[in-house]
């Protein structure tokens, strides 16, 4: 039996982003009851290449942005930008993002990061903590 590590699964997540981002496809949309029960609502997510890159980031370290999926809806500050192991230093489309939220955030899973002039772009979220109080994105566009 293996285990299953953070970084197993950060991996992974990042594996995953990466086909969805190269491939240039929209993930199957997800349906989600809203508050009411009015009926299902499509979350469609985001795969536009140029929404993943570091330089897009960087330009927002130290900024808020409102994180958004079903049921969750919380502001997180972006607190770093660095690179990951295996790629060349500063790659400009392979990158790791850390997130710090004031309260407990939610789950691992893929949610929505929006602010004002900037375009709402697709994120799977992993938690660092007990306390989800920190999270990392992993972008890897090999």
């Amino acid at each position: 039996m293996s285990d299953l590590t953070r970084r197993t699964v950060i991996g992974a997540s990042a594996t995953g982003l990466a086909a969805t981002v190269v491939a240039g496809a929209v993930a199957e949309p997800a349906q989600a009851t809203p508050v009411g029960g009015a009926g299902p609502v499509t979350r469609r997510f985001t795969s536009g290449h140029a929404l993943y890159r570091r330089g897009r980031f960087l330009k927002r370290r130290g900024s808020a942005f409102w994180v958004t999926g079903t049921g969750v809806r919380l502001t997180m500050k972006l607190v770093k930008v660095s690179d990951i192991s295996g790629v060349s230093r500063g790659s400009l489309r392979s990158f790791e993002l850390t997130f710090r939220a004031a309260r407990k955030g939610p789950v691992q899973g893929t949610y929505t990061l929006s602010r004002k002039g900037f375009a709402a772009t697709s994120l799977f979220l992993v938690p660092t903590g007990a306390d989800r109080r920190t999270y990392r994105a992993v972008v890897n566009n090999r």
